[in-house]
C-alpha cells in the first residue's frame, strides 16, 4: 500500500532555509520588511520543495465567514 506524502508547510520551507517561520509568511504575503537575498532564498526553497498554501488555513486565519445558512420551517410552509 502506497503512502500519502505529507503536505510541505512553512515550517519545511523556514527549516530548509534556516529563517523564521514569520519571514516565509513575509516572502509569501509580499510584505516589506526582507532582504532581497533573503526573499530570492526563501522562494527557491518555495519551489523545489513544491510548498503549495493549504485553502483551509487560509480561510482559517481570515476575519470573515463565507458560511451561509438557511433554514426551512417546513410547518409553516
Amino acid at each position: 500500500m502506497a503512502r500519502r506524502r505529507q503536505a510541505v508547510t512553512i515550517k519545511h520551507v523556514a527549516a530548509d532555509t534556516g529563517v523564521s517561520l514569520q519571514t516565509v509568511s513575509r516572502v509569501i504575503n509580499k510584505e516589506p520588511g526582507v532582504r532581497p537575498e533573503t526573499a530570492a532564498r526563501v522562494q527557491e526553497a518555495i519551489d523545489r520543495l513544491g510548498y503549495v498554501p493549504s485553502i483551509a488555513a487560509q480561510r482559517m486565519g481570515g476575519s470573515r465567514s463565507y458560511l451561509i445558512v438557511a433554514l426551512n420551517d417546513r410547518e409553516r410552509t
